[in-house]
Order: structure tokens, then sequence, then C-alpha cells
């Protein structure tokens, strides 16, 4: 990959990004990530992507400048000379104007489909779970975080009644969801797919994106052979890492529940096994 090409790790839930977003700051610096979570400096999606924008359109604009420069220090002419004069003195009125690090990498709880919004080109990212141990871990989190949207009702409810009183879309094929584009839209506040209507076109679609833009499809339960996929990829250097956010302690559940995730979960059930066999192409 070269330099300069712009890097985007689409975060799904519950798939180790908390432990990959520790490593991506010791390969990148943290003024060089562009990070995209609610919450987090913005209390919308669309407030990240706005604030993305600009930052993207200063750092090119800054580079156009640098060309620029380059050319015309390369000339001598009266014309030179009047823009050397001119560009000396809008640098003047700027001088003040602090100039951000470049952006090499964007990470954030995004479903697919940014490269679009920014218009310009990315190279994706992923790493993804076996479906049911990721609703598994998702259900776990809502007990634990009180600020997690089902936080209250996670302490009545079972798994099974959960999903099946609430419908959350997080334990509805999800991942399918990030990847064909249908979250994003949700995000944004346009009408997706609703809960339970997950279907073959939906799950082709991911199956293409993954195929065609991501240069890395990592997975969670070969996490090291994904980080070496990453520095085979992206020439990261050494990678040291303490495993974070780890739900500890998890309570077995019953076969049966465990079957019913399965059950509510087929079009991401067989998306992982895809994803499986391009992590093992990219990694040979």
């Amino acid at each position: 990959m070269g330099s300069n090409e712009l890097i985007f790790f689409m975060h799904i839930p519950k798939t180790a990004g908390t432990t990959l977003r520790q490593i991506i700051q010791q390969q990148y610096g943290e003024e060089h990530i562009f990070s995209a979570y609610i919450g987090v400096g913005a209390t919308t999606l669309q407030e990240h992507i706005d604030k993305l924008k600009l930052r993207l359109n200063s750092q090119s604009n800054q580079q156009s400048n640098q060309q620029l420069n380059q050319q015309l220090n390369q000339l001598d002419s009266p014309l030179n000379q009047r823009l050397t004069q001119s560009r000396n003195q809008s640098a003047n009125q700027s001088i003040n104007a602090p100039l951000k690090p470049e952006v090499k990498l964007i990470l954030g709880h995004i479903g697919f489909g940014l490269h679009e919004i920014l218009g310009r080109e990315l190279k994706y990212m992923t790493f993804l779970r076996h479906p049911v141990d990721r609703v598994i871990s998702w259900y776990y989190h809502q007990q634990r975080v009180k600020d997690a949207k089902y936080h209250q009702e996670s302490q009545d409810l079972s798994l099974r009644e959960l999903i099946t009183t609430l419908q959350p879309i997080p334990t509805d094929n999800h991942q399918t969801r990030y990847l064909s584009g249908d979250w994003l839209q949700q995000q944004l506040g346009q009408t997706g797919v609703s809960y339970g209507e997950c279907d073959r076109e939906l799950f082709n679609q991911a199956k293409e994106n993954l195929r065609q833009y991501f240069c890395i499809v990592g997975i969670q339960e070969d996490f090291d052979g994904s980080l070496a996929l990453c520095k085979k990829v992206l020439q990261w250097q050494q990678i040291d890492y303490i495993p974070e956010n780890i739900g500890k302690d998890k309570a077995k559940l019953a076969q049966s529940e465990i079957d019913f995730v399965a059950k509510c979960n087929p079009w991401d059930l067989e998306l992982y096994e895809y994803a499986k066999t391009l992590f093992y192409q990219q990694s040979n």
C-alpha cells in the first residue's frame, strides 16, 4: 500500500476493536488518527463526518499549496516574483493558524459507505467475530455498562427474552448490516432494513463489499494471525498489546439460548464463513 492512502478501520462492536485501537495508536500516533465514536467529541455521526470533511479539505489544501510552492520555486520570472510576494503575504496573514497533522487512519463504529460520503477512495479494514459469540458479548456488555442502551432491561431479561421482546438491531445479523451499508443508512437517520428482514440481497452486498473494498479482513478468533496480516499489508512495525475490554466470568448460557442466537443470525453466520475464506486468502 502507498504511504498516502487513507485507511478506514470499520470497527464493528464487540469484535476485539478496543484492543486493536490500542495497537493502531502505536502504529500511527494519536495525532494522525481521526476517531469517530458517538459521544466522544461529537454527539452524532453527522457531526463527526462534518469535522472529518473539514480536516481532510484543510489537509488537501495544505498539500496543494506545498506542491505549488515547489513548482514556483523552480521558476525565475517576474510572474514568479509576484506570486511569491502574494504567497508570502497570505502566509503572514495565517502565520498564527496551527497546522493539524495529516490524517492517516479513520476509525469508528461507522458502517460501510464512508468513502461515498467523503467522495474519496478509502482502504477499508475490519475484524469479524463468530456471530453467536459477538451477540453474547453484546448482551453482557449491556448488563455491565450502566449507560448502555439496554442496560436496565438486561438486568431482568435473559438474552432470549431481550431479543424476543425488544428486537435490538445489534442482535440481528449486525455484521451483515455493517458491511452491506444498511447500518450507515440507519446511523444517518435514513430508512434501513427492519428487524428480522435481512435477506439474501443484503448478504450478497455485504459479501461483495468485503471482497472488493477491504484490504484487511481480520478474524477475532485468530487475532494474532490477523495482526500478522496487518503487518504484511500495512507494513506495521513491532506490535505489543494487552487485551482490553474482555468480559470476564460470563455465565454459561443454556444450549437453547445459544441455538436461538444462531437462529436469529443466519446471514452473519454465512458471512463469517466467507470472511474466514478471505482472511486465509489474504494471509497467504
